[in-house]
């Protein structure tokens, strides 16, 4: 840093075409304040990491990398994100999770096709046509569905980045390839500037070369380049090359190419200075003017489409009318997650016994501070007394009426409710809502009665079937470093691990339940630690759940407060007990 303070000139030519260095200063200058002490190095994360500072710079000096450097700074100084980014770390985790993941590699497979999270949540079925395509053009190509870890990688989280990242490059390298396609601009970014031995090449270089020139279209559009393609001028060239193909006139923007200026989502600056992140949206929709905007990037696409006229050229391509008269919807989240489950699913079940089929082993699975599960519930709960009462229906929902109701069933009610909440685990439902049930149909007693008797004989029920009926199958599914890793700490230690798990939702309960069946732990142990350690979870939810009607009417009661303290006190209790878990469950190592 202080050799980049002394070799910045201060010529400005960076900061008139900048924002972020508009409201700062010239880059010499912010680190020069940051290395005196007076102005504070979380500043960088206001910048776009765009680079468009460094395509200006007259003596080639890359602030942006700078910027960087202090985020990395950040963070190995405090080791941990800011709240206002913990949305986007809990999409990259979820992205780089063996749910979401999926590596399928043919025989003899040298290339693979590697959308990226955005296209494949945005655009699923567009995906597997793109890969359709270039299956006719690449012999034996395979797919990836995983997350580059950018975020990580723009957050300053450089380790993890580099560990994460160098895995899933060796990974390919052991199963031949050597290669990967990229659809994303970013992940294109990403493996032209770290993968040691992976050749990195733009689909649509590919499909450049033998698209059809159809010229259907009649028009003119604008062309927005994403910051991650900035420096190749040869993508540039091969997606105007395809937009021409379709018969429509391009009109450049004053910043285009090189010169590319972010759409206001690079970097993730949006969540901590969202007037900046909008002021470049605003920029590029004044040079855009009315034309249609035509951009390559999944992001830019569906954070510039929210105030213009903006679409994928994926979708110019395969459905070119339908794109010009903006009857192509792309998927929002959060059904991008479902999106790219479905495709996940028909990318598997397509070609079964000619592809090899591997998920990488990333241990992404790890859970600290607050439960999101516990607080999602009790806000569902808070937002549906606040929507009933909007609604004036909490005057005919009353206890009693719901009692009449259940009445009419007469003994057959528990016994429904439990073979309810018995059987959630084997359809891998989750047990929660069912428990919340019980308190409103039979109260704060009979509720809790009924429901931890259901969700201990469903949790054994698992176990069981795990165990004696279905190993196999389940040790197949079990494949997780996360579930390897419980297997081992728990034959090691016992009813310890279970009472842990059971306190501390670190691994899905459904799940859970199959796991431990695979270890060697007395039922007798298992049994009782499940019922203890998950009373305490069903009693907050039922005597929260059986005063709905108090709040219904305006009226805050003692179990209504109890079951909010207890809700409370268990969504803290992975803090309160990190320091006791035994060292392989810890979250560094899971």
């Amino acid at each position: 840093m202080e050799t980049f303070a002394h070799d910045c000139a201060g010529c400005n030519l960076c900061v008139k075409n900048c924002l972020f260095l508009q409201q700062y200063g010239n880059p010499g200058d912010i680190v020069r304040q940051v290395l005196e002490g007076s102005l504070d190095k979380e500043i960088a994360f206001q910048c776009s990491l765009c680079g468009l500072c460094a395509a200006t710079c007259p003596k080639g000096l890359n602030p942006a990398g700078i910027f960087l450097h202090m985020r990395q700074m950040v963070f190995e100084e405090n080791q941990k994100v800011f709240a206002e980014h913990k949305q986007i770390m809990a999409y990259e985790q979820r992205g780089l999770s063996k749910r979401f993941s999926l590596y399928t590699i043919p025989k003899n497979c040298t290339q693979v096709f590697w959308p990226g999270c955005a296209l494949a949540g945005t655009r699923a079925k567009r995906t597997l046509q793109v890969y359709a395509w270039l299956k006719t053009r690449v012999p034996n190509l395979g797919i990836v569905l995983d997350c580059c870890a950018k975020p990580s990688h723009d957050l300053g989280r450089k380790a993890f980045f580099q560990s994460n990242f160098s895995s899933q490059e060796q990974f390919l390298e052991q199963h031949g390839v050597q290669g990967v396609i990229t659809a994303c601009p970013n992940c294109y970014r990403i493996f032209a500037t770290y993968a040691q031995k992976l050749a990195v090449r733009s689909a649509y270089d590919l499909m450049a070369e033998t698209w059809p020139d159809d010229r259907v279209l009649t028009g003119q559009v604008t062309i927005h380049d994403p910051c991650g393609t900035r420096c190749n001028q040869d993508i540039h060239a091969s997606v105007r090359q395809l937009v021409r193909k379709t018969g429509l006139e391009i009109h450049e923007m004053p910043h285009s190419g090189e010169k590319t200026i972010c759409c206001g989502q690079g970097g993730t600056v949006y969540p901590v200075a969202p007037p900046l992140a909008l002021n470049w949206q605003s920029r590029r929709k004044a040079e855009a003017g009315n034309r249609k905007v035509i951009t390559y990037c999944a992001g830019c696409c569906e954070f510039l489409g929210k105030s213009m006229n903006t679409s994928h050229v994926l979708d110019l391509l395969f459905e070119p009318q339908q794109t010009m008269n903006n009857r192509v919807k792309s998927t929002v989240s959060p059904f991008t997650y479902l999106a790219r489950l479905w495709l996940k699913s028909r990318l598997t079940s397509s070609n079964r016994k000619d592809v090899l089929e591997k998920e990488l082993p990333v241990n992404t699975c790890t859970r600290s501070g607050i439960s999101p599960a516990r607080l999602l519930v009790l806000l569902f709960i808070v937002a549906g007394i606040v929507g009933a009462r909007i609604a004036g229906v909490d005057g005919l929902a009353t206890q009693e009426n719901i009692h009449r109701l259940v009445g009419e069933f007469g003994i057959l009610a528990p016994a429904a409710f439990i073979l309810l909440v018995t059987l959630a685990p084997a359809f891998f439902l989750p047990g929660a809502p069912f428990i919340i049930a019980g308190g409103v149909i039979f109260g704060p007693v009979w509720g809790v009665v009924y429901g931890i008797t259901g969700a201990t004989t469903g949790a054994c029920l698992a176990f069981l079937v795990a165990r004696y009926v279905a190993s196999d199958w389940v040790e197949k599914k079990m494949t997780n470093p996360c579930f390897l890793k419980l297997k081992q700490q728990t034959e090691q230690h016992g009813w310890k691990i279970v009472a842990f798990t059971r306190l501390v939702p670190l691994f899905p309960f459904n799940l859970l339940s199959y796991a431990l069946g695979l270890t060697r732990i007395k039922f007798s142990t298992y049994f009782f630690t499940s019922f203890i350690c998950m009373l305490p979870g069903c009693v907050a939810y039922i005597l929260l759940s059986s005063s709905l009607f108090d709040l219904l009417q305006g009226k805050w009661s003692t179990q209504c407060l109890a079951g909010i303290g207890l809700l409370v006190l268990l969504a803290f209790l992975p803090m309160v007990v990190k320091k006791y878990v035994p060292q392989g469950l810890k979250n560094k190592e899971l």
